[in-house]
């Protein structure tokens, strides 16, 4: 059984397993493609990518990017590949505004 994204994100330290994690990412992408129904709430029930565009998926990114800690330039000693990995990781997300109305 394939590891959770998140327990391979917590793992990022150098290029290898950077690497690792963004195989998992592209291959949980292409498998909600096909198995996640077009409507929000199933991908949010199945932890499925929500961002079905690269315009959202780079939105999401990047709006983590801006805030916090990395907008900042802390990354307290975390590998900058996990940071990396981990705005990657965010990007699955939509964002509260690009979120369909319920």
């Amino acid at each position: 059984m394939a590891k959770p994204l998140r327990d391979l994100l917590s793992e990022v330290e150098d290029e290898t397993t950077f690497i690792r994690f963004l195989s998992a990412l592209r291959a949980d992408c292409e498998t909600t493609k096909h198995n996640c129904e077009s409507r929000y709430e199933d991908c949010l029930e199945g932890d499925h990518f929500q961002t079905k565009s690269t315009q959202t998926f780079l939105r999401a990114a990047e709006d983590w990017a801006r805030r916090g800690d990395f907008a900042d330039g802390e990354h307290y000693g975390e590998p900058m590949l996990r940071r990396v990995a981990t705005m990657l990781y965010v990007g699955k997300y939509l964002l509260r505004e690009d979120a369909p109305r319920r």
